[in-house]
């Protein structure tokens, strides 16, 4: 009976540790908890982007995710293959297929593609607005070929 006990003993144990094991992992590697990660690419920039030949439609692509923790909005942004490097990359305000004024500025590299995250203290009315309403905001990445923007991704 007692090694019967500790058997189950150990079994125990590694079933514990394979759940602490597991269940950690996975929160190591997840994005930021409140967003999705949201796909950036060249269709749903406005105005369309200039693209020169080896970046032809499509060519340029990236993902963004956030999470709007306190008076903080803290984000993740992946990029490559844009036409020219980065110059800019902004949170601005307007529906789907027109463009509008920034809210959020953020940091990005001088290159083509990249990865990069940080936070941001905008005011707290904007904050509370992209919480109560993301699909209103949109975020994309300006360079020298396309300071409009090269590629942008609608909130959710």
């Amino acid at each position: 009976m007692n090694s019967s006990n500790h058997a189950r003993t150990s079994a125990l144990a590694l079933t514990f540790v394979a759940a602490l094991t597991l269940g950690g992992a996975g929160v190591a590697a997840a994005a930021p908890p409140d967003s999705p990660a949201i796909p950036l690419n060249t269709g749903q920039e406005v105005p369309a982007p200039t693209l020169d030949g080896n970046h032809g439609l499509g060519g340029a692509r990236g993902t963004f995710s956030y999470d709007i923790d306190g008076s903080q909005l803290c984000w993740e942004l992946s990029v490559t293959g844009l036409s020219a490097p980065a110059t800019a990359a902004h949170i601005h305000v307007a529906e789907r297929n027109a463009a509008g004024p920034v809210v959020v500025p953020l940091t990005v590299q001088s290159a083509t593609s990249f990865e990069t995250s940080g936070c941001a203290t905008p005011p707290p009315a904007v904050l509370a607005a992209i919480d109560d309403d993301p699909r209103a905001y949109y975020v994309n990445v300006h360079n020298a070929s396309n300071p409009a923007g090269e590629i942008r991704g609608q909130l959710k």
